[in-house]
């Protein structure tokens, strides 16, 4: 009796967390953004402090780690890493302390790093980290209330079969994507990487998963929506979000993926939902989700989820600094999306778009490579509806952005380096364009859209 309750309640605890939008203060979202919301109002100032200190031990740690082996294991393998990455950390956290305290300004170079829409989109109270920070330390601690005590095993021996069918992968996957929609991508990433490492999905399954479902959530597609302006139509916009990801999740399921193969990792036993013959779909699945609570001690959960936040805290945040930060000002103090971009001017005007909406989505179309609110801020001046409605799509379908997914993919177990992301976004890129194009014209004609 205690297993079962142990499922239901600590299941149902983790949905109400991560997938019920409830009302506070007069705002209706899920609980970890109304707690991101909760620390930026009241008390941003300690915790940018606190994330000072994470820097500081970032940059010391890995200094310290380059001589030093520690008697931990743990240790160990949170501050030695890789060459390349060893780099990456140093930089990212410097470049964050250097933003937050504003180091050397006055400097040309350096205020290229500080300004607002570089190091200073990245870092700071309104900082993209900032929000990762809270993101990464609520959501890990909550995340096995979703995925330890038996969700993920009910939800994936019922929806299996459909799943299965349509995108080639376990219906364990439909947790990592709603926790992606309506959550956060990060967090549908993390999760896919964890069901990975513990026998849930082979690699094939687990790039399909992390490459076609992370998309950024709800509460940013809104964001992004009311600066385009199309608040009014949000269900439309993000309708189309959802159906553009799963239109690209059928076809990216289909494809050869030579490097991935279907292998589990480290040798890991795999999870099995076949459903035994004496037993109904429901019935099996419920008694799997019991057996998975009972396995797991509340108190080794929550320790396996504090050595994941330290993960993350070192080995992420400080590489999407480096990297974003790195990006933004290429993006900003260059021309590099726009010559990149050339052949897309071509491209939109043969699809009806006049030269001069062209010539603004081009560099949309890829500066979200960069950073996925980048191309809502190259198109929001554009005149078009139907251009600012297809880039705002677009941007979110591409699913890769270097400032934050990009690198959480290549950190992953799954097996990602930085081509292989990159080639995620051109291929999404490329089958995104018609499908959003169809979808862009049905809207015109009814009336929603105007070019």
């Amino acid at each position: 009796m205690i297993n079962k309750l142990k499922f239901i309640l600590l299941s149902l605890l983790g949905v109400v967390f991560f997938l019920v939008p409830f009302e506070i203060g007069g705002e209706s979202r899920i609980m970890i953004s109304h707690i991101i919301y909760l620390v930026t109002d009241n008390i941003l100032d300690e915790f940018l402090l606190f994330t000072e200190v994470s820097s500081w031990i970032v940059l010391l740690g890995t200094v310290i780690f380059l001589f030093y082996t520690s008697s931990s294991k743990f240790l160990n393998n949170v501050f030695k890493a890789s060459p390349i990455n060893v780099v990456l950390r140093l930089v990212g956290s410097f470049l964050y302390l250097m933003v937050i305290n504003e180091w050397f300004a006055g400097n040309t170079l350096v205020d290229a790093v500080l300004d607002p829409d570089t190091g200073g989109l990245m870092a700071g109270g309104d900082g993209l980290l900032t929000t990762l920070y809270i993101t990464f330390f609520v959501g890990l601690l909550a995340l096995p209330l979703l995925t330890h005590f038996g969700m993920v095993e009910f939800i994936g021996i019922i929806l299996g079969p459909v799943v299965e069918k349509v995108f080639k992968v376990p219906g364990y996957a439909m947790i990592d994507g709603i926790a992606s929609f309506v959550g956060d991508g990060t967090i549908g990433i993390v999760v896919t990487d964890n069901q990975y490492q513990r026998g849930y999905y082979n690699k094939r399954e687990a790039y399909i998963i992390s490459t076609s479902f992370s998309i950024v959530g709800i509460a940013f597609a809104a964001a992004v929506a009311d600066l385009l302006g199309f608040s009014s139509i949000f269900p439309i916009f993000y309708g189309t979000i959802l159906l553009v990801t799963l239109i690209l999740a059928f076809i990216t399921a289909r494809m050869p993926l030579k490097k991935f193969e279907p292998t589990y990792y480290e040798n890991t036993e795999p999870k099995s939902n076949d459903v035994p013959d004496e037993k109904t779909v429901v019935t099996h699945a419920y008694d799997s989700a019991v057996e998975e609570a009972e396995a797991t001690r509340v108190g080794g959960a929550f320790i396996e989820a504090v050595k994941n936040i330290v993960h993350i805290y070192v080995g992420f945040l400080p590489i999407i600094m480096a990297v974003g930060t790195v990006s933004l000002i290429i993006a900003e103090y260059t021309a590099f999306f726009d010559v990149i971009s050339v052949p897309f001017i071509y491209i939109y005007q043969l699809l009806g778009f006049s030269s001069e909406v062209a010539a603004e989505m081009a560099p949309a179309s890829l500066a979200g490579f960069a950073d996925m609110y980048l191309p809502a801020l190259f198109i929001s001046g554009s005149v078009s509806e139907a251009a600012r409605f297809f880039i705002g799509v677009l941007a979110f379908t591409q699913l890769v952005f270097m400032s934050e997914t990009g690198m959480i993919l290549v950190k992953t177990e799954i097996g990602l380096n930085f081509w292989d992301v990159t080639k995620v976004f051109i291929f999404r890129t490329i089958l995104s364009i018609p499908v959003l194009y169809l979808l862009t014209q049905l809207l015109s004609l009814a009336g929603v859209l105007s070019f």
